[in-house]
């Protein structure tokens, strides 16, 4: 087990001087339990490769008590808005269905934080609620790449990227998963050493550090096993244009192959027409949408790129084999239930 110590030894005034790091991490009920584990663990870690409590950590919510991740797993906040301790930095902790998150006390909470000079942090949606508080302003940030158009387009003046971790300027936000867990081992870097932020990446078999630029979702050659270069320009084209389709013939053109070239690149690789994977790419994007915001039926058609609610109803039930309402319906009934 390898052990770290300050140059002058553990047990030295200059280690013993050394201030604990506070995080507090803010639960949104129904917060991601994998996004808080990922930012978690590796703070525990730290503390017990190095022999010494280097961080500190405590659960807040609104109000003290049990709060539900989204698993229906419960974890016991021992801190509510009113005796939350001071802490080096507070990240937010959320995951889905956090479009209708509006709570004033919450948002006044964490300005107040940051007027304190405390740095701020959010993992997957959480993100959301900072711009909310008003807090993002200016700054880069990111955020699952389900959310990026959504963030966007609600805060026109914060600087969405699409990186699997952003830390600007004393916020530090990251995409959501284990993201978390990437974000925090560059602050361990920083705060001691990359040796040790490396360590800790292994102990939890996550491979070596991803830096921060690292793209969110897998390449596109692995997600669809295509080899074809042609194929892979054709296929992120087609995904950076959901709520404005391209004609094929544009796609085509821009791929620098004939139409009938890429007819049978698709026939060959994925058995289907260029045409109707680009319907299932957009159909799949509506899906996720529904089934995790509670935006209308008009709003998911449009960003999708679909002339219609009815021409967007009727491609969704031929494809999935039921109406889009009963899908949100249903998904709200298991909510409730």
């Amino acid at each position: 087990m390898p052990s770290h110590l300050p140059p002058e030894g553990k047990n030295s005034p200059a280690a013993a001087a050394a201030p604990v790091f506070n995080v507090a991490f803010f639960l949104v009920p129904g917060f991601s339990m994998m996004a808080l584990s990922s930012a978690v663990e590796p703070l525990r870690s730290v503390n017990r490769m190095m022999g010494e409590r280097r961080y500190d950590w405590h659960i807040v919510a609104k109000e003290k008590g049990p709060v539900s991740a989204g698993n229906k797993l419960e974890i016991t906040a021992m801190h509510g808005l009113a005796d939350s301790p001071r802490c080096d930095l507070t990240i937010v902790v959320a995951s889905l269905d956090v479009e209708g998150y509006r709570e004033p006390k919450v948002f006044d909470w964490l300005r107040k934080r940051h007027e304190g000079r405390g740095m701020l942090g959010a993992v997957s949606n959480g993100t959301l609620i900072l711009a909310r508080a008003g807090l993002l302003a200016g700054h880069r940030a990111t955020i699952h790449w389900e959310m990026q158009r959504w963030l966007a387009e609600e805060f026109p003046a914060i600087k969405v990227c699409a990186d699997l971790y952003c830390i600007d300027r004393g916020v530090m936000t990251a995409a959501g998963g284990i993201a978390g867990m990437d974000m925090m081992l560059a602050m361990i870097a920083e705060h001691d050493g990359r040796e040790i932020a490396a360590d800790v990446s292994e102990q939890f078999l996550h491979g070596p550090v991803r830096a921060s630029t690292e793209r969110q979702r897998q390449d596109v050659r692995w997600r669809y096993d295509v080899t074809d270069r042609r194929l892979v320009t054709i296929i992120r084209l087609m995904e950076d244009n959901l709520s404005d389709p391209i004609k094929i013939s544009q796609v085509s053109e821009v791929a620098g192959v004939s139409e009938r070239q890429m007819e049978r690149l698709f026939e060959s690789a994925l058995g289907t027409s260029p045409s109707e994977f680009y319907l299932r790419l957009r159909l799949r994007v509506a899906r996720a949408r529904l089934l995790h915001s509670t935006e209308s039926l008009e709003k998911i058609a449009a960003f999708c790129g679909f002339s219609s609610p009815g021409h967007f109803s009727h491609a969704f039930k031929t494809f999935f084999g039921e109406p889009p309402s009963i899908v949100r319906r249903r998904t709200r009934d298991e909510l409730l239930g």
